[in-house]
């Protein structure tokens, strides 16, 4: 008999695996990190067309496009063709005919024969009475990424409620996906030696 093999046969193993996983933490974290994850992909997706290829990038501001576009989605244009017109029925961004410094998006609805263009949007009841030159067109619509630019949306419409529940919102996401899956165990005693 040696000391040694005494002491470590009285010794009391220490738990080497952390506790199980807790149902409850492992289903928040997957939706959590689910919807973050989404959302990164959404980000990537919006933005690679207009690195790769000189697109141009909006965020629907009004409801006027109602229901093809809503509040908050980001919509990608491709740079009009020089040698075409747009076609009828398809969405193009223009700079505004009526406020020159902001931008319009709505559907081409006429075509003059000057190729003056008048559109309309679906969520109005009648076309915009001022034609837009070809020379105003910025780009024609090809790619629509729903939801991802609404924290812009609001923050640009000065409605700072509705901004900071999406906020709130967006931080409790990457507090639940921050959450270790395993609950830590409290089951352990400190080491030392048992009274034989």
């Amino acid at each position: 008999m040696t000391l040694g093999g005494d002491l470590a046969a009285d010794t009391p193993r220490q738990p080497t695996a952390k506790g199980a996983p807790h149902p409850i933490r492992v289903v928040t974290a997957v939706i959590s990190r689910t919807v973050l994850g989404s959302m990164v992909g959404l980000l990537v997706w919006a933005h690679l067309p207009v690195v790769a290829l000189g697109w141009t990038a909006g965020v629907v501001q009004s409801g006027s496009m109602r229901p093809a576009l809503m509040p908050g989605d980001v919509v990608l244009y491709q740079p009009p063709p020089r040698d075409r017109t747009p076609a009828v029925g398809q969405i193009v961004l223009a700079q505004d005919p009526t406020r020159p410094s902001h931008l319009l998006t709505h559907r081409v609805y006429q075509v003059l024969p000057n190729n003056d263009l008048i559109t309309k949007g679906d969520a109005n009841s009648t076309p915009d009475s001022t034609p837009i030159r070809p020379t105003a067109l910025q780009g024609v619509e090809r790619l629509r990424v729903p939801w991802i630019g609404l924290p812009v949306q609001l923050w640009r419409a000065k409605q700072p409620v509705p901004e900071a529940i999406v906020l709130l919102g967006l931080a409790i996401l990457l507090a639940l996906a921050a959450l270790p899956l395993h609950s830590r165990s409290n089951t352990s005693s400190p080491g030392g030696l048992n009274d034989a």
